[in-house]
């Protein structure tokens, strides 16, 4: 499909080529920033809600009951899974979109997307990606991130509700995990709440929100069973009272600050690769040879690259 022709089935929602947008998106091609250009002021329709915790905590279990709950209430969802990376083919390894085969059943939109290296448990495109998904019309995305443990905290800057998942049984080591990322969670969630030691992490997890600044908001701890579907209503309540406590001005004072993050970065990122290519390959190459054989150090190596 020609760029032309994508805009104008993207304006009749039209699946396939949200699909296609995605792709472009993802292996950032030139097409999709003429795309997404024309397309932006038809975007931002919907509320990000974002699912992010320690690998195996159930996640995308989580999201297969929240998008079907969801459904039913009435509301249009899109999800966006973003999964580790193959280390063969460099695209994402399938496992969320495994996992939420009913939801697919029920007609919900889901794409996985890689993370290609990219830290803080989602992909550098995910911002675009949302973009993407909105222009089927649904009023909620719900994002799942990698996995990665405590670097799962660049899920802030993109929800407006950043669910955290924590499970019974990982130990003393979940203690430095809660230190970090118990600190962006809006609702925190116990899942299989079945397995000994819910009761005693549920506990846990209230006595360091007690210890923890004296938030506006403080954020209620869910005990769910994805396996029953135990909790979940509570969870899909406790979501909702956030986003009434946020209002129409918070949310949009939150998506400013987001905005003015996603800038910073988009401006770094252009002059960045814009320099590298004044600059060139081999010039960077011949500098770090350079270094390995410690005839330069890195910093005055960068010094004479950006040619201060």
């Amino acid at each position: 499909m020609k760029v032309n022709e994508i805009i104008e089935k993207l304006k009749k929602k039209d699946v396939r080529a949200v699909a296609r947008l995605l792709t472009l998106i993802e292996n950032e091609e030139k097409e999709a920033e003429k795309i997404l250009k024309e397309i932006w002021h038809l975007t931002g329709s919907s509320y990000i809600l974002g699912i992010t915790g320690p690998p195996g905590a159930g996640k995308s279990t989580i999201v297969d009951l929240l998008s079907k709950m969801a459904t039913q209430n009435g509301h249009k969802v899109g999800v966006l899974a973003v999964d580790p990376t193959s280390p063969f083919s460099g695209g994402a390894v399938l496992g969320d979109r495994l996992r939420m085969t009913s939801s697919q059943e029920t007609g919900i939109f889901i794409r996985s997307v890689a993370s290609r290296g990219h830290l803080g448990g989602l992909a550098a495109t995910t911002r675009f990606m949302i973009n993407a998904i909105e222009m089927l019309g649904n009023d909620l995305t719900i994002i799942e991130t990698v996995g990665a443990g405590q670097g799962d905290v660049e899920i802030v800057q993109v929800a407006d509700t950043t669910v955290v998942v924590e499970v019974p049984g990982l130990g003393d080591e979940v203690q430095a995990q809660k230190a970090g990322i118990l600190e962006i969670g809006d609702v925190l969630v116990v899942n299989k709440g079945d397995r000994p030691g819910a009761d005693r992490l549920s506990k846990e997890l209230k006595m360091m929100l007690s210890l923890g600044e004296q938030k506006e908001w403080m954020p209620p701890i869910v005990t769910t069973t994805a396996t029953t579907g135990d909790g979940f209503e509570i969870l899909w309540d406790e979501i909702n009272n956030h986003k009434k406590h946020l209002g129409t001005n918070k949310i949009n004072e939150f998506r400013l600050k987001r905005i003015n993050y996603e800038l910073e970065n988009q401006v770094r990122l252009k002059l960045f690769t814009k320099k590298m290519i004044q600059i060139g390959e081999n010039e960077v190459s011949n500098m770090a040879k350079k270094i390995l054989d410690r005839k330069i150090d890195p910093l005055t190596a960068v010094e004479k690259i950006i040619g201060e």
